[in-house]
């Protein structure tokens, strides 16, 4: 994919987002990205680190691990490893799109090779770009996604007892227009309904779910429709994702 329109896609993504954000504990160490500069000039062009991949990898499965919570020690292995092995592929996906467009930085506008300070300069803008701003939008969707993957566990275990599910957006002066349509549906936890909108809905979803016992069912003809990112249209605590398969990083 050109990395204008890689740009275009995740600036249009991260717009959904509300102003309520987590906060990512420590962005990665600039030691970290000055040595991976270096070995890329070195080198004349990296298609691979390993420690950057690593070093994205521990911020965004921190996130997944605070969003779980308490609940972390109590899921099953192999959904844990399915998450984990979500966000290792994500982590990949990133590093691999930075490098490509830190490889480009090598030769400038002219065709002419960059000096190492030039080569620096341009390098730390994309790194700025993708390990601070992009990356915080990551790490906030990796602690409600791990918040939402273990809730949608818990549904499925109480589903006899609570079949039904209610959509709360969290009405306040943060709520995004793309959830707030939604807010009240309530549907039987195995609706098709919930395959396509059960929350994150967009980088920095605040919306949740109430699991209930009994309730007024939400009409077919009255659901409401909601403008969600074709990315977010799935279930990712029902497929034991974290990070949605479509995201543009995915798409080489």
């Amino acid at each position: 994919m050109p990395m204008n329109e890689l740009h275009q896609q995740l600036s249009d993504l991260h717009v959904s987002c509300c102003e309520h954000k987590a906060v990512l504990p420590n962005l990665i160490d600039q030691s970290i990205i000055d040595q991976l500069l270096l070995n890329i000039f070195n080198a004349g062009g990296l298609l691979q680190s390993p420690e950057m991949k690593a070093a994205i990898f521990n911020d965004l499965w921190k996130g997944v691990k605070i969003g779980i919570g308490a609940d972390f020690d109590t899921l099953d292995e192999d959904f844990i490893q399915a998450l984990r092995g979500n966000v290792s592929q994500f982590s990949d996906a990133k590093n691999y799109t930075m490098l490509r467009e830190l490889n480009a930085a090598l030769i400038k506008a002219d065709g002419t090779l960059a000096t190492f300070s030039e080569f620096q300069e341009a390098a730390r803008k994309i790194t700025d770009i993708y390990l601070k701003n992009y990356l915080k939008a990551e790490y906030n969707l990796a602690v409600t996604g791990g918040q939402m993957a273990a809730k949608w566990k818990q549904i499925i275990a109480n589903k006899d007892a609570l079949p039904l599910l209610q959509f709360d957006a969290i009405i306040d002066t943060q709520t995004t227009e793309i959830c707030r349509p939604l807010d009240g549906v309530t549907l039987p936890v195995d609706h098709p309904f919930w395959n396509r909108f059960y929350p994150p809905n967009h980088y920095g979803c605040r919306s949740t779910v109430r699991q209930l016992a009994q309730g007024t069912v939400t009409a077919n003809d009255k659901i409401p429709s909601a403008d969600i990112p074709d990315m977010f249209k799935t279930n990712l605590g029902a497929n034991s994702l974290i990070f949605p398969t479509g995201h543009p990083y995915f798409i080489r």
